[in-house]
C-alpha cells in the first residue's frame, strides 16, 4: 500500500521494537508489518504480508481483531487506547495499548487500517521506581483488597500523584492497573492450568465468577473459556512456527 499516509506510518514505526505496527487493506490482508510485529508472531515479514488475521491467529482471537477492523472501516472512527493482553511468541503474557485508524488516499476516505500496539511493560522503567513497586506488590498478592491510599504509600507518592504517574506512564488509572494485573494472573492460570474459572476468580481477587467474566470480556473481548482455547492454540501455533 503506497499511500503517503502509509509511507509515513512505516517510517515512524519500523525502528521501534517495543511497538507492534501493521497496515491492512480494507480486505483485511496485511500490507505492512514492522519488526516488532514480526517478532511477536515469530514469523518473517514475507510470511505475514498478504494474509489475514484468520490465517495468523487462533480463531477466537482473530474474530475479535477482525471485528475491531471492520468497525473502524465502517464508521471511520479510530479505535483509541484499547487495552489488550497478548500472548507473545515465546508464550509470555504482555499488555499492549492498541489504537487503529483509517488510511485515506485520493479522495477515498478509507483504503486501509493502520494498527499500533505499544508494549506497556516497556513503559515502566527505573525512572518510575514507585510505580514498579506498586506493580510488584500487587502481582505478589493479587487477591488482596487493594485501595488507592495503600497503593500510594507503596509508591511513596500521594494518591493524586500516583493517579497522575499511572495515567501518564501507562495510560490507565491505578484501579485499572490492579484490574489489569489480576487479569494477567487469571490468564496465566487459565492457560497453564485446568482449574475452574470460579477458582481462578477467587484466587485473583474478583468478587465472584460473574464479575470476573464481565471484566475479562470487557478488557480482552472474549469469555475466559474462549480465551483459554484461543491462547493455547496460539501458543501451540507459535511453537510450531518457531521450528520452521
Amino acid at each position: 500500500m503506497q499511500t503517503p499516509g502509509a509511507r509515513s506510518f512505516v517510517q515512524l514505526t519500523e525502528a521501534l521494537p517495543q511497538v507492534m505496527a501493521a497496515v491492512k487493506g480494507v480486505d483485511g490482508r496485511y500490507a505492512y508489518a514492522n519488526s516488532g510485529f514480526c517478532h511477536r508472531l515469530g514469523l518473517h515479514r514475507d510470511q505475514i504480508l498478504g494474509r489475514t488475521v484468520h490465517e495468523l491467529f487462533a480463531r477466537d482471537l482473530a474474530a475479535s481483531y477482525a471485528r475491531q477492523d471492520e468497525a473502524v472501516v465502517r464508521t471511520l472512527v479510530p479505535l483509541s487506547g484499547q487495552l489488550e493482553l497478548i500472548v507473545r511468541a515465546d508464550g509470555r503474557l504482555g499488555w499492549y495499548m492498541t489504537s487503529k485508524a483509517v488510511l485515506a488516499a485520493d479522495g477515498d476516505p478509507c483504503v486501509g487500517v493502520a494498527v499500533l500496539s505499544v508494549d506497556l511493560n516497556s513503559q515502566v522503567t527505573s525512572g518510575h521506581a514507585g510505580l514498579a513497586a506498586v506493580i510488584a506488590a500487587v502481582r505478589a498478592d493479587v487477591s488482596a483488597p487493594w485501595r488507592l491510599p495503600g497503593l500510594a504509600r507503596l509508591a511513596g507518592l500521594s494518591p493524586s500523584q500516583l493517579q497522575r504517574r499511572c495515567r501518564g506512564t501507562l495510560g490507565i488509572s491505578p484501579q485499572r492497573l490492579v484490574q489489569r494485573i489480576r487479569l494477567e494472573e487469571a490468564v496465566r492460570l487459565a492457560i497453564a492450568t485446568d482449574r475452574s474459572f470460579g477458582e481462578i476468580a477467587a484466587d485473583c481477587g474478583f468478587y465472584d465468577q460473574a464479575s470476573f467474566t464481565r471484566q475479562f470480556r470487557s478488557v480482552l473481548g472474549l469469555t475466559p473459556t474462549a480465551y483459554r482455547r484461543a491462547a493455547r492454540s496460539d501458543i501451540i501455533g507459535a511453537s510450531r512456527r518457531s521450528r520452521h
